[in-house]
């Protein structure tokens, strides 16, 4: 007995010591402000802390933050309970230094502090808004004025007014604000305007000027082909061949429409779903539509008749979902449209976007697709022992083949992987940025791996847009939201948009425990148009790259409008406004190394623009001079553009000369001095650093003897 005893002690001895035992402090805290946006108030950004911990318990662990500022004596409790390795500190103040460490603790004991972090809070950034709403009409030979204003939420700023886009002709004083304009012929015309401050706030106000002087009208009859009776709602589309805007009209029960016009030079556009589209007279493209004059009280008649879209063929893409065994695996398989447009053809009923079927007895699978279409195929095992994946053994949404369905397809044959077993995850949704709401799409984690993040896994959400990433190889991730149009792809950055992944919040992935309440903010179409860019994307090997995402970039750095290239790297970004871009990738495995990156798209000889890329694994290139000796002058387009915070400018020289490479905002104030000096003959590169810019177009200029370039690039913060 008083052995037994002796024993029963020794154990609860031992068992106390482990659990009264000292836990793991957390390392490697990192604390780093950022802004909200906008930012009008106090409440201008937050402070996000960042720490590691790996302490091997498989729960029970929260955190304590302490933090103290610079003034204070002792650190203070400013949370508690926190779960996972991050937390958002909202309750700063401008200019102001604050301290923190956290501590880890369970229901037992509580660790020592973490290393300390420390971060010093910028002041309120400077905020401008016009005051002032711009007149919207204008008359030939008639003097057009408008007085902007902006103000500052800063006291003691001085303004500058400059033109971003505008018609020939128009000014602005620098000073005041003040535009003149006097009109010489009628259309429409987009202008744009910047105020900047001597403390770096920027804001612009974009307006279309439409000028009556003289109007006709157009109207017309549109039928169905097939019976010759009228068609009611079909949207009938002007566009401008003088000016980067349409107008609409809708026809009425009888099919008929008409519509008050500046004088000018127009193509029409018919659509209404259901029916194949068409431009006058009879043409399938708008490079081929016949133009249309409208002079000063004319009546322009034209009539149409579109054709029923023809009853889609039906085809069938079947195959196996099998174990490496051999064995079935019961799973659910579903065939994703791949190409999804702003304006459909067939009626509602007949474009079913995904298709999913449940596989037999004997792992085999069979599902009714439309003909003319490419689709991804997938297939999730209803047992958790078995990775989901996308034919031909792909893990994401974005890496997967493209097939083409033209007649039936046989043999899209799954091998299903067994899972590692990892209890974590990632959680949350796609949101629409603004109003919240939740929206349908596919979310694809990707991890770093030696230097680049690579597409490890894919989800489909649920209809609001919630999704859960599960049994992921621990690690550093990013998240990757492919929403249903009108909405842009975009990555997980908090509290803001990343359409780049070089934007994104990386997410560490511990071995145990779910990464929760993310939201991956998207945002849709802002305009639609009638232009089209096609191209593309190629190694500078020459080979193809599919799955690609090519995205189409205002100078204002906002998206318009992105695309994935298909099997053979070719992408059609289609339904573009008229206007001036820059085209870029968006590839986590691949930089853009094309030189000219730019385009003009107008609905005249303009309305498609071809652009092939090259892309190149990613590499780093310090200044240097290259040993091959040009025969002429040159400024290349700088790399990659649009960039953040730098970027590099190659130039080349076929003789000893001194060269000047500047750097001037939209304005003409010269921002940087990049090179000034006399250079022998070669191929320079330079690198071009913005941090201390606010975002928006910038000049470079190169002087060489005789030789004069200049070149915009976009800074996109």
């Amino acid at each position: 007995m008083r052995k037994l005893n002796i024993l029963v002690l020794f154990l609860l001895t031992f068992s106390g010591s482990i659990l009264y035992s000292q836990i793991p402090a957390p390392t490697n805290l990192t604390a780093e402000f950022k802004y909200y946006s906008p930012t009008p108030t106090n409440t201008y950004g937050f402070v996000e802390l960042n720490w590691v911990y790996t302490f091997p318990s498989t729960g029970g662990i929260f955190f304590k933050i302490y933090r103290k500022e610079f003034n204070e004596a002792n650190f203070k409790v400013i949370a508690q309970g926190v779960r996972g390795l991050k937390f958002i500190d909202n309750k700063v103040l401008s200019e102001k230094t604050y301290s923190y460490y956290v501590v880890a603790y369970n229901n037992l004991v509580t660790s020592g502090p973490s290393d300390t972090a420390t971060v010093t809070t910028p002041p309120i950034p400077d905020v401008l808004r016009f005051v002032t709403y711009p007149p919207k009409t204008g008359s030939i030979g008639v003097l057009y004025s408008y007085d902007a204003d902006a103000v500052s939420n800063m006291p003691n700023t001085v303004i500058t007014y400059s033109l971003v886009e505008a018609p020939a002709g128009m000014t602005i004083n620098e000073t005041t604000g003040l535009i003149n304009w006097t009109p010489s012929s009628s259309g429409y015309f987009k202008t744009k305007i910047k105020a900047q401050s001597n403390r770096g706030g920027v804001a612009y106000q974009e307006w279309t000027i439409r000028v009556t002087g003289s109007t006709g009208t157009i109207s017309g009859i549109v039928i169905s082909e097939q019976n010759n009776q009228p068609l009611a709602d079909v949207s009938v589309y002007f566009l401008s061949l003088t000016s980067p805007i349409h107008v609409v009209a809708k026809t009425n029960m009888n099919g008929e429409f008409t519509k008050t016009l500046v004088e000018g030079s127009y193509r029409v556009k018919f659509y209404k779903r259901g029916f194949i589209p068409e431009f006058f007279d009879n043409k399938p493209r708008l490079e081929l539509a016949d133009t249309i004059i409208i002079s000063a009280n004319s009546n322009v008649v034209i009539n149409a008749s579109l054709t029923p879209v023809p009853l889609p063929t039906l085809y069938t893409i079947s195959g196996s979902v099998l174990n490496a065994n051999g064995e079935p695996v019961r799973s659910m398989v579903t065939a994703f449209l791949v190409r999804d447009t702003l304006f459909p053809v067939l009626a509602p009923n007949l474009i079913p976007r995904n298709m999913s079927v449940i596989t037999d007895s004997l792992g085999n699978y069979q599902i009714r697709v439309m003909g003319g279409f490419q689709y991804v195929v997938f297939a999730k095992a209803f047992s958790r022992d078995y990775l989901p994946e996308f034919y031909d053994n792909k893990r994401t949404f974005q890496e997967a083949d493209r097939i083409l369905v033209n007649n039936n397809i046989s043999n899209i044959n799954f091998v299903m992987d067994l899972r590692p077993v990892y209890n974590n995850g990632i959680a949350g949704s796609i949101q629409h940025f603004g109003t919240g709401t939740g929206v349908e799409g596919i979310v694809s984690a990707y991890r770093l791996v030696d230097g680049r993040f690579r597409p490890m896994k894919s989800v489909r959400t649920d209809s609001i847009g919630n999704f859960l990433i599960d049994n992921l190889e621990p690690g550093n991730y990013i998240l990757f939201a492919k929403p249903r149009p009108p909405y842009l792809p975009g990555y997980y950055k908090d509290g803001s948009i990343a359409w780049h992944w070089r934007q994104a919040d990386t997410i560490i992935v511990s071995e145990t425990g779910i990464i929760s309440g993310l939201i991956i903010n998207v945002k849709s179409r802002q305009d639609t148009g009638f232009a089209k860019v096609t191209g593309r994307l190629r190694t500078i090997y020459g080979e193809n790259v599919a799955g690609k995402l090519v995205v189409l970039i205002n100078l204002e750095g906002q998206v318009v409008a992105t695309q994935e290239s298909d099997n053979n790297g070719n992408y059609q970004i289609e339904y573009v406004p008229a206007g001036t871009y820059i085209v870029s990738v968006d590839a986590t495995d691949y930089d853009d190394v094309t030189t000219d990156n730019m385009i003009t798209l107008n609905y005249g000889s303009g309305a498609i623009a071809n652009k092939d890329l090259t892309l190149s694994p990613a590499s780093t290139t310090s200044v240097k001079q290259t040993q091959t000796l040009p025969t002429t002058y040159s400024l290349m387009q700088n790399y990659p553009n649009p960039f953040n915070p730098s970027t590099k400018i190659k130039f080349v020289i076929p003789k000893q000369t001194t060269v000047k490479l500047e750097i001037y905002n939209l304005i003409g104030q010269k921002i940087a001095e990049l090179v000034n000096d006399e250079l022998s003959a070669g191929t320079y590169e330079v690198i071009f650093n913005g941090e201390n810019l606010t975002s928006g177009v910038y000049l470079y200029r190169m002087e060489a003897g005789d030789f004069v370039s200049v070149k915009k690039m976009l800074l996109m913060k």
